[in-house]
């Protein structure tokens, strides 16, 4: 308990020095949010300054391994840096589906190889993930989903479309579920594939709202290489993400 206490008033300090006043507002919108990525667009100094401060620490990340760049916290720590965090109105110095949704699942399920690939850059904000799961025919029906990936042995061929697939057209990587086995029943044969979104054959489309923004795009690929860094255990089946997942990379 002592050590907890010595977390918290050394983490109160150090929060108070490193989090600047204008970082300690609400956030008004996704725009005014920090997302990141390999292109960032800073809305002021300071809001890089507190992403590249919390990320030196792996406080973006805060209870990921420390030797993947994430903070190494107990969730003891990590309720206390939240909690210190709150008592501040300090914001999120990330919004990042890497941290909250990709991420996780590369720590538990996948190779050394994808976790020294993408974890760090994760932690450090460098890299923008969209996911590709919704397709124009396959909304909530995964088990629907059409896009194909042909196993070449080193590499799979990636063809097909996806649709309201949020920020895509500012992404720099997809974690994309596609149909690698069409000889089983429709809820079998989906594999979970990792890209770059500037891979050769990648494209994005925008869908305009009424309201004139666009959150969503319509990715495409057209004859996509994802290269196979690992493939283990089975395919996974729709709706679901346990340990059967199989994961790759490209690039």
């Amino acid at each position: 308990m002592a050590d907890l206490e010595t977390f918290r008033k050394e983490t109160r300090a150090w929060l108070e020095e490193n989090c600047p006043q204008s970082m300690r507002q609400p956030i008004t919108s996704d725009d005014d949010a920090c997302w990141g990525g390999r292109n960032p667009a800073f809305k002021s100094e300071d809001q890089r300054l507190w992403l590249e401060r919390m990320a030196a620490r792996g406080w973006t990340a805060p209870d990921w391994p420390k030797e993947y760049g994430g903070g190494g916290l107990s969730k003891a720590e990590a309720k206390i840096l939240r909690e210190e965090m709150a008592r501040i109105k300090a914001r999120p110095p990330l919004h990042s589906f890497g941290i909250w949704m990709i991420g996780p699942a590369i720590l538990k399920f996948g190779s050394e190889a994808l976790k020294r690939q993408h974890i760090p850059p994760i932690v450090r904000g460098e890299i923008r993930w969209c996911q590709g799961y919704s397709e124009p025919g396959a909304g909530s029906d995964l088990a629907g989903l059409q896009t194909r990936a042909e196993d070449k042995g080193d590499h799979f061929i990636v063809n097909g479309q996806k649709v309201w697939t949020s920020y895509a057209n500012k992404a720099d990587w997809m974690f994309c579920l596609v149909r690698t086995n069409s000889q089983v029943k429709k809820q079998l044969g989906i594999s979970l594939v990792l890209f770059d979104m500037t891979t050769p054959g990648v494209s994005t489309r925008p869908i305009k709202l009424i309201s004139g923004s666009s959150p969503f795009a319509k990715p495409s690929s057209t004859t996509c290489a994802s290269r196979r860094i690992k493939w283990w255990g089975r395919s996974i089946k729709a709706g679901r993400l346990p340990s059967t997942c199989s994961l790759t990379s490209a690039k």
